[in-house]
């Protein structure tokens, strides 16, 4: 049911979001983060919690799990 929920829910997140969700994905800090994104960190903090509410997600493994598993990211 989780993953039924991400996958209806992907449409919701911003372009920012997926960025933020995809340098998340491959290790970035949320200082690298915001430094190549150039945004402060408490922007990347804001998006995080974004995107943990709208995929309904308890923690950023899941989403970036998801996110794989789904092909948003790569």
């Amino acid at each position: 049911m989780f993953e039924q929920k991400l996958k209806v829910n992907k449409g919701l997140l911003s372009a920012r979001e997926l960025e933020v969700l995809e340098l998340i994905a491959h290790g970035h800090k949320d200082r690298e983060v915001a430094c190549v994104l150039k945004i402060e960190e408490c922007t990347v903090h804001f998006h995080t919690k974004n995107i943990l509410d709208k995929l309904g997600a308890k923690n950023r493994a899941a989403a970036v799990y998801y996110a794989f598993k789904n092909g948003w990211i790569k």
